[in-house]
């Protein structure tokens, strides 16, 4: 019961993360061409809820086998390779969300080295927002 409320708080984490950086930091852009997603407030939430679950999902088992097969590489590189896989994860997310899904969503990131500050203060803050919840 514990490992599912965990796992509803980091959905949960991330659907809101990803819709603050969406709309008011604008370093991700998810846009959606059908223009009534944005005017219907449940089917903007039940997006970004699935948004939320697809980015848990890549940042959670995939991030931990991509750390783990990395580590000789992250001990070699004073973990700064850790950072690296960080921003990996973000665009694997966003390659399978655009060409994946039948959505009629759209993930944009911007520059690398925005994606690169994105990724530290998104893992950051699901690290700290997960420990309080």
């Amino acid at each position: 019961m514990k490992i599912f409320r965990k796992f509803i708080v980091n959905i949960v984490i991330c659907w809101v993360l990803l819709y603050v950086f969406n709309y008011y930091w604008l370093w991700i852009k998810i846009s959606f061409s059908n223009p009534e997603i944005e005017k219907s407030i449940i089917k903007l939430v039940g997006t970004f809820l699935v948004l939320g679950f697809i980015f848990r999902i890549f940042n959670s088992p995939i991030k931990w086998i991509l750390k783990t097969l990395s580590c000789p590489v992250n001990f070699m590189t004073l973990w700064l390779a850790s950072i690296v896989i960080n921003v990996l994860v973000f665009y694997m997310f966003a390659f399978v969300v655009n060409n994946y899904l039948d959505w009629e969503v759209m993930v944009k990131l911007w520059e690398i080295w925005q994606t690169l500050i994105l990724s530290v203060i998104m893992g950051i803050s699901i690290s700290i927002l997960t420990k309080i919840l």
